[in-house]
């Protein structure tokens, strides 16, 4: 499983966690420097885990923020 780090913060909706769904229509921040994994792609959005909690944003805002780590 690929871990990646932010080069920037992102706006993201909480996603439940056993059916990977929006919880609500909140968005929440992930900071600069967090660890994302498990990035699944659903048509024009990313569905991430972030401290083991799901969360997804817009594609375009995922993909500029991303950077793997080795």
């Amino acid at each position: 499983m690929a871990k990646f780090e932010l080069l920037k913060s992102i706006e993201a909706q909480p996603l439940n966690k056993r059916t990977l769904r929006a919880i609500g229509t909140e968005m929440v921040t992930i900071p600069y420097g967090a660890i994302v994994e498990n990035i699944i792609e659903d048509r024009d959005r990313r569905k991430f885990f972030y401290l083991g909690d799901p969360f997804e944003c817009f594609d375009y805002e995922l993909k500029a923020a991303l950077r793997e780590l080795k």
